[in-house]
């Protein structure tokens, strides 16, 4: 092989890598977020689907089992139209209390309780400007 060949298959294998990771990416990212109210109403659309929800953990609903890293609580729309039961293993996230704005994610499951794969935590208020 000469030279200039090499090059162009060196080339080429750069780019097909370059854009499947690209490709993966964009496919791992590409979750569209929706409320409680919207998942619970079009539960048939989500199906079998990874999915990320946003919602603010309900009052006196929170239990975290340190032993066995698990964390139950109950979800409820921002705008208060529903409620779901939430469980998640793992280590608690920072910043996560009762009252939150929280938005779980992980696939959806045909059970009573979502099984979160990762919860990500708003800034409390007390960082907001006045």
């Amino acid at each position: 092989m000469n030279r200039q060949l090499k090059f162009i298959i060196g080339i080429g294998i750069i780019v097909a890598t370059v854009a499947v990771l690209i490709y993966t990416a964009v496919d791992q990212t590409k979750l569209y977020m929706v409320t409680v109210d919207q998942f619970l109403g079009g539960k048939d659309a989500f199906a079998g689907q990874h999915v990320r929800i946003a919602g603010r953990v309900e009052d006196h609903t929170m239990h975290w089992d340190a032993d066995k890293r698990r964390l139950t609580f109950t979800l409820h729309d921002l705008s208060g139209e529903g409620t779901m039961q939430v469980a998640y293993s793992g280590i608690l996230p920072d910043m996560f209390a009762e009252g939150r704005d929280v938005i779980v994610e992980g696939p959806d499951q045909d059970g009573a309780t979502f099984e979160a794969a990762s919860i990500l935590t708003s800034c409390p208020s007390k960082y907001e400007s006045e």
